[in-house]
């Protein structure tokens, strides 16, 4: 008979060795591509020639890895502590909610490949790259955390408010326990994130780093430095998720158990009518913080006119150019759409998979992480080159950047499941799959529908980087013909009509969760 020791030691066993697993077929597969259907050319080189170079470059890398290093740090810093700090205010005190939340998702919709040189332009130093890397990292936290503070046990909270204690009271004894696991959830998320925001800045403008590097390298065609430079950050990126989970596992041991929260839900409550009003006033509320904000923006940094454009300039131009940007804004949302329902679906079925078994978890998760760390910024190009300059490469960036938020958010809701549910099934002879089909599922529905609102916004972003930097169609490709040849309300009218239209699929996505959560609750 077998000791309950040796389970568990073979068990371990098997979990490390599925871990390397995932990575190595990926390299053999990737030294077979190199050898075989890309050995004509210079632009994939293998991992046995990407390693080496690596390795050889490191005196090189080293000072640029510390840098992107040091302004992930400070960006993850900065964008988890504001959103922590939001999400408190917003479940404490319902009004700022519903404005500012608005604001947020304006700022979170910001395409980046335009903002990042303006963001150049206003602050000095290290500041634009902290502040792409905080943007990348602070709205799915916040998403994240709301998501666990509402997740809190009705029960639990009733008898606080019984007890005579308030929203504050309930919040310290009850929904920042239950809002952890959520929480590290994103945080995780936050890790690569942070890491690919400081690329990203740097590669549109930075002085030190792994993207000026990048840069370099491209310019003088070394495919096999740019490769070793973004395994240099894919590596980053991998030790940040990897201290952020050991953290996880240290304070919140639970979270990877069966929980006993409750079903979160984010539906409104009232009539169809009172929410209409309540989402148009809170809109318009948003909408008026997000002009006063750009306008007097424009006017602290002092920018020159002929740069800086405010919400009249674009409107004026707007009301007479719009036939500009429609055609293109088409192309551009068909490519997004496409791209978010490859990235959701494989997400939410490799969620599932996981949920189901640790092996797979072991297998699936680091590729994830190696897939989230590229910094598609700078591989956009090869990625072009090997997938082409159409509409697939378009989907499978706007894929990329949908797929690993949506994968996490995923499996932490799933996971959220009470244990009572889940011996409930086991108790009348279900196994993994029937407990995932009758309760993981169900009780993650709330995970799932935040992640795909999340990832509305974050495809159509993706979109735009694939035709900015490969495809040459599409509204990104008229937003880089704007930017080199000095049309600036051009690229202002395009960069606030992209705004607007993920708040819109953001909202879209958001009705859709509102209505099915209330049918499920």
């Amino acid at each position: 008979m077998t000791a309950p020791h040796d389970d568990v030691t073979a068990r371990g066993k098997r979990l490390v060795v599925a871990r390397l697993a995932g990575p190595l077929a990926v390299l053999l597969v990737w030294q077979v591509l190199a050898m075989t259907v890309f050995a004509g050319g210079r632009t994939v080189p293998g991992p046995v020639a990407v390693v080496g170079r690596a390795v050889r470059d490191v005196p090189f890398a080293l000072p640029h890895i510390a840098q992107t290093a040091q302004e992930a740090a400070w960006g993850w810093l900065w964008g988890n502590l504001l959103a922590i700090v939001a999400g408190v205010v917003f479940v404490l005190v319902k009004p700022v909610e519903l404005v500012a939340f608005r604001f947020f998702v304006a700022l979170y919709c910001l395409p980046l490949v335009a903002i990042a040189p303006i963001l150049t332009a206003v602050l000095e130093g290290d500041d634009p790259q902290i502040v792409v890397a905080a943007q990348g990292v602070f709205f799915t936290t916040l998403v994240a955390v709301m998501l666990g503070f509402r997740s809190a046990d009705g029960t639990s909270l009733e008898v606080v408010r019984a007890a005579g204690g308030g929203r504050w009271r309930q919040m310290r004894s009850v929904r920042v326990r239950a809002a952890l696991p959520a929480l590290f959830g994103g945080l995780r998320i936050a890790a690569p994130a942070a890491v690919l925001g400081a690329v990203v800045g740097e590669y549109l403008g930075g002085r030190q780093g792994i993207g000026v590097a990048m840069v370099y390298s491209q310019q003088t065609l070394d495919a096999t430095r740019t490769w070793g430079l973004a395994l240099d950050a894919a590596l980053l990126a991998g030790v940040a998720y990897g201290l952020t989970a050991a953290v996880e596992r240290l304070v919140v041991p639970w979270a990877r158990s069966e929980s006993t929260a409750a079903v979160p839900s984010t539906a409104r409550q009232g009539g169809f009518g009172r929410r209409t009003v309540v989402a148009l006033a809170t809109g318009l509320a948003g909408t008026a913080l997000m002009l006063v904000f750009w306008q007097v923006l424009i006017e602290v940094s002092g920018l020159s006119p002929f740069f800086a454009k405010g919400p009249l300039d674009v409107w004026t131009y707007l009301t007479r150019n719009l036939d500009q940007v429609l055609g293109p804004l088409g192309v551009t949302l068909r490519n997004a759409a496409l791209g978010y329902a490859a990235g959701t679906a494989a997400a939410v079925a490799l969620a599932s998979l996981v949920v189901v078994s640790r092996f797979a978890e072991a297998v699936v998760m680091p590729i994830a992480i190696v897939l989230r760390t590229v910094p598609l910024v700078a591989m956009t190009p090869l990625i072009a080159l090997v997938f082409g300059r159409g509409v697939l490469t378009v989907i499978v960036i706007a894929g990329l950047v949908t797929f690993f938020p949506c994968l996490v958010t995923v499996v932490a809701g799933m996971r959220a499941t009470p244990r009572s549910a889940v011996d409930l099934v086991v108790t009348y002879g279900g196994g993994p799959l029937r407990t995932l089909a009758a309760v993981r599922l169900p009780y993650g529905m709330a995970s799932i529908f935040a992640a795909s609102r999340v990832a509305a916004p974050t495809a159509l972003l993706g979109a735009l980087l694939a035709e900015w930097l490969a495809t040459g169609q599409g509204l990104g490709f008229v937003m880089l013909r704007a930017s080199v040849n000095a049309q600036y309300n051009l690229l202002w009218s395009a960069v606030v009509l992209v705004t607007a239209v993920s708040i819109i699929a953001y909202a879209v996505a958001a009705a859709v969760e509102s209505s099915l959560l209330r049918r499920f609750s």
